[in-house]
């Protein structure tokens, strides 16, 4: 399974640091968890404001930013109600990163991750290579090389990787498509903490992600719409193989 969610949780990605911050990530990480079941009511507010060590009105706050991520709604005489997985919004980077890191993680999700890059990435990869600009051509073959260059060190490869495929997103010139950058890398984050435990999966796919970055500096759109499949298929290899799938 995904990484265990650590004691201490990190401050929601989209809103900094901060009580806020770190009570919306006490608070969703709870709800991803299952501590809060959906379709039941919160805790009542001092309770909560104990639990997550904050005042009222920081709590008042974090639960408006839960509600923005479709994970709590207010219900006149009932309080705030957790809402299905099936309402929240999977778009955001701090949900998913909730959802990947701990055991909540479903091989129904990992699967629908892995169909869902398989639409997106191969097709941003084909308008790349007709759309790209050459400083966009540029940026995507220096950040294979700092792939290249961090194959020894997993911090600095995962951080590569993640801009690898985001630069690819921005290179299509695609406004929607560059907007899946938060979630892709959301996913990239979690994904690597499977992959990093076997050392070869990243280096044995650095092939792969140099022919994309390859054939989207020719403007070769067929080949670099197959080459990101590639990419995507040894991913899905490793993590259906690790997780069991």
């Amino acid at each position: 399974m995904m990484a265990r969610a650590v004691a201490k949780p990190a401050a929601a990605r989209n809103l900094g640091k901060g009580k806020i911050a770190t009570a919306v990530s006490v608070l969703g990480e709870k709800i991803v968890s299952g501590a809060f079941p959906p379709d039941t009511p919160l805790p009542v507010e001092a309770d909560l404001a104990n639990e997550t060590g904050v005042g009222r009105s920081v709590l008042r706050e974090a639960i408006k930013v839960l509600a923005s991520k479709g994970m709590v709604s207010a219900r006149p005489r009932i309080g705030t109600v957790i809402l299905p997985r099936e309402q929240w919004n999977l778009f955001d980077q701090d949900v998913l990163n909730w959802l990947l890191k701990t055991d909540a993680v479903t091989p129904e999700l990992v699967r629908d991750i892995l169909v869902a890059r398989k639409i997106i990435e191969p097709e941003a990869a084909r308008l790349a290579a007709r759309h790209a600009t050459d400083a966009d051509k540029q940026a995507i073959t220096s950040i294979y090389q700092a792939m290249v260059a961090a194959v020894d060190d997993p911090a600095a490869a995962v951080d590569a990787d993640i801009r690898f495929h985001t630069a690819i997103l921005g290179a299509s010139h695609n406004m929607i498509l560059t907007a899946f950058s938060p979630a892709i890398t959301a996913i990239l984050s979690a994904f690597f903490q499977i992959s990093i435990q076997n050392p070869e999966v990243f280096p044995s796919n650095l092939a792969a992600h140099g022919k994309v970055a390859e054939h989207i500096a020719a403007g070769d759109q067929d080949a670099a719409y197959e080459a990101m499949h590639a990419v995507l298929a040894a991913t899905e290899h490793d993590l259906t193989s690790r997780l069991k799938l």
